[in-house]
């Protein structure tokens, strides 16, 4: 962004709308900001003004304090919802968790058709792999842009437009019978999921910025609201596999994208770029051309700090991005090998196999929101650490079960540790993610994820059929989440105690 900005028409006409007749601010006071809004919006310019006003003997810190400072305002219960500021962060989360919960009752009708349907076309494991891995290569791919159109487009236009395409993608996979004419209705699924999920984290990360102290908390919300639908859709779905076919199932889960897209539309629009341009501009209100050039170069300076290359020079980033991955390849087996060894090695039927992710959902919806809750208590590192340990070792004993009653205790374990480890390494992304570049920054953990859906699958797959064994590929999968933990119990440390951190 060019220093010039301070002679640019926009400022000019932006000082002329604030400033009234007297030269002070429209209507004769200083211009206000939400209260919840607000904290976020000093944390974020704090950084600029405290340098500023080293170098400028605290001019540019005054200008911060009145351009932002809130109102002294008392919140009292009829604002509260959740215990959350009811307008700016309690009824916003709420329609998104209720948009999620139809689409993951969806996500959980798929489950145990997916492996299936490949089954009924024909495909061996390896080519289920490459099948499942198609979404995960559009991901890869188009995350990074995504994340940026996140930050320029908006939160809110994302997510829709990118839901919009995931229902059309599978209402296409519904009609596919081939190898050739699935692949690209899951890679066009895969451009819609960067869309959806980048705009989904943003947002959140968004809401949680707005009342940090309750971020673990709404992050687990979330985990266990999405539990909640994968416990019911596993059943709806397993029963329509065995009454309709495989196909039904992906009708279903279009439909329950059509409807989350009809609830994000209800979604106040955050665009923290346009709220950040108007501070910039309250900011710039006393300002001489070089003292704005000096705040747009740290404005850019922090901005930097999102660039992958920055991020994963950080010990904290690097155990983010390594749990992500690690916990990623956990649901590529729920995809792909824990199905596989329930039918192929204890003769699970379909309706079973629901059953089996329903009530792994089940103890995940408990799980995760009491993991947001401890984290928020005793710190992520502690969660992380913990249910990254549970996913190993539900994994390590489940290959040794002998009937399915035992698989259902084995695997019980992994997802509660899974759903206890997903809320906590994504509050960790929120919380060290760099003010201005949100968007792009979160999309790091996600990309490691993809990767691993990339590969994973055909590499499962693969190592299955090569050892003519189903479920031996857990062992990889479990010492990839006991290698994680070990990592981050090791390696994490709070934000900016880092070596090097200022």
């Amino acid at each position: 962004m060019s220093g010039g900005m301070a002679a640019s028409g926009r400022y000019v006409a932006s000082r002329a709308a604030r400033r009234g007749a007297n030269g002070g601010f429209a209507g004769g006071v200083p211009w206000r900001v939400p209260i919840v809004r607000a904290r976020a919006k000093r944390a974020f310019f704090a950084p600029v003004a405290a340098s500023s006003a080293r170098s400028r003997r605290g001019r540019v810190l005054d200008v911060a304090t009145r351009a932002v400072e809130p109102e002294a305002v008392t919140v009292d219960d009829d604002d509260l919802l959740f215990g959350l500021p009811k307008r700016d962060v309690g009824e916003p989360l709420a329609i998104l968790l209720a948009s999620q919960f139809v689409l993951f009752i969806g996500v959980g009708a798929l489950l145990p058709a997916l492996p299936l349907y490949a089954q009924n076309i024909g495909l061996s494991g390896s080519a289920n792999g490459i099948v499942l891995s198609a979404p995960a290569l559009a991901m890869l791919l188009l995350n990074l842009p995504a994340g940026k159109l996140v930050d320029s487009w908006g939160r809110k236009q994302m997510m829709m437009a990118g839901m919009a395409v995931i229902a059309l993608s599978d209402l296409a996979t519904s009609q596919c019978r081939t190898v050739a004419a699935l692949i690209p209705a899951r890679l066009a699924l895969g451009a819609g999921r960067a869309a959806a999920e980048n705009g989904d984290r943003a947002y959140l990360a968004d809401l949680t910025d707005r009342f940090p102290s309750a971020r673990g908390t709404m992050s687990g919300s979330q985990q266990a609201i999405q539990a909640l639908g994968l416990v019911i859709g596993p059943l709806i779905g397993g029963r329509a596999v065995e009454a309709f076919g495989a196909p039904t199932v992906f009708l279903l889960i279009s439909g329950a994208a059509f409807a989350c897209t009809g609830g994000y539309s209800l979604l106040p629009d955050i665009n923290v770029a346009a709220e950040r341009e108007e501070e910039r501009i309250a900011l710039s209100m006393d300002m001489s051309a070089e003292e704005e050039e000096e705040m747009e170069r740290e404005l850019e300076a922090i901005k930097a700090k999102s660039d992958w290359r920055v991020l994963l020079a950080s010990d904290r980033q690097r155990v983010i991005t390594a749990a992500a991955a690690a916990n990623a390849l956990g649901f590529v087996a729920k995809l792909t090998c824990i199905p596989w060894f329930a039918t192929q090695a204890l003769d699970a039927t379909p309706a079973q196999v629901g059953e089996l992710f329903s009530v792994t959902a089940l103890l995940g919806m408990v799980s995760a929101p009491l993991s947001g809750i401890i984290a928020d208590k005793i710190g992520l590192k502690a969660v992380v650490v913990a249910s990254l340990g549970m996913c190993a070792a539900g994994l390590v004993v489940a290959q040794d079960s002998s009937n399915f009653h035992e698989l259902q205790l084995c695997i019980g374990l992994w997802g509660m540790g899974t759903a206890a480890a997903g809320p906590a390494v994504n509050a960790l992304a929120q919380e060290s993610a760099p003010r201005g570049g949100e968007g792009e920054a979160l999309t790091l953990p996600k990309t490691a994820g993809d990767a691993v859906f990339l590969v994973g699958p055909v590499f499962l797959g693969g190592f299955d059929d090569f050892l003519g064994s189903a479920g031996a590929s857990l062992d990889i999968v479990a010492g990839a989440a006991a290698a994680a933990a070990a990592y981050a119990l090791v390696s994490l440390k709070p934000v900016g105690e880092e070596d090097g951190d200022e």
